[in-house]
C-alpha cells in the first residue's frame, strides 16, 4: 500500500533492535519542519542536549509523546521479525528508500551509528540508483544535532516496548509496514 507522505517530505529515522528490528521515520512537510524542531526541542529537560527514550523516566516520556503528538507529525514503522540485524536492517532501509522514492521525498536524516553509517550509505545509495532518484539527499546526524530525530526514537522504543508504551504512542503512528 502507498504511504501517503507530504510531496517533498523531510524524514527522520532511528531504530530499536531489542526482540524483533524496527525503524521509526518521522515524516513532515518541508514547511513545517522549522516549527516542528523548535517545539521538539522545546520538550527536553533543561540542561539536555537530547532525548533519548532509553534513559528518560516515564514521566518524562508521557510528556515528550504528547508534545511530540500536538505537533501533526506522523511516523512510519517498518519491522522485520526474526532475522538477525544484519539482513532485517537492510529490509527496513530497502522499503524505506522505495517508499520515500514513491512519494518524491527530498530529505532522509537518519541517527548517527558509527558502526552502521558506511553501509547504510552503500544500502542508500544501491537503493536510490535502482529507482533512477537523484533528488533524494541524505545523511546521517547525532541525535544532540538534529532535534526530529527525538521522535523516531521514541516511537521506535515505544513500538518495542508494546502494551501502553505502543498505545501511548499511538497518536505518532501514522502506518506501520511488517516487511
Amino acid at each position: 500500500m502507498p504511504l501517503d507522505l507530504p510531496r517533498r517530505s523531510h524524514v527522520f529515522v532511528d531504530e530499536s533492535k531489542a526482540g524483533s528490528y524496527y525503524i521509526a521515520a518521522a515524516v513532515i512537510s518541508p514547511t513545517d519542519v522549522t516549527a516542528t524542531r523548535s517545539a521538539i526541542r522545546g520538550l527536553r529537560h533543561k540542561g539536555s542536549s537530547s532525548v533519548h527514550f532509553n534513559s528518560e523516566r516515564d514521566s518524562t516520556r508521557r510528556a515528550f509523546l504528547r508534545g511530540a503528538a500536538s505537533t501533526g507529525v506522523k511516523t512510519v514503522v517498518y519491522i522485520v521479525d526474526g532475522q538477525p540485524d544484519k539482513v532485517a536492517r537492510p529490509a527496513c532501509l530497502g522499503a524505506l528508500i522505495q517508499d520515500l522514492c514513491d512519494a518524491e521525498a527530498e530529505r532522509l536524516v537518519l541517527e548517527q551509528d558509527d558502526s552502521l553509517a558506511a553501509a547504510d550509505r552503500r544500502i542508500i545509495h544501491a537503493e536510490l540508483k535502482t529507482r533512477g532518484n537523484t533528488t533524494l539527499e541524505y545523511r546521517h546526524m547525532r541525535r544532540t544535532e538534529e532535534p526530529l530525530l527525538w521522535i523516531a526514537d521514541a516511537v521506535a522504543w515505544c513500538f518495542q516496548k508494546g502494551g501502553s508504551w505502543r498505545t501511548e504512542a499511538e497518536p505518532l503512528i501514522g502506518q506501520v509496514r511488517r516487511l
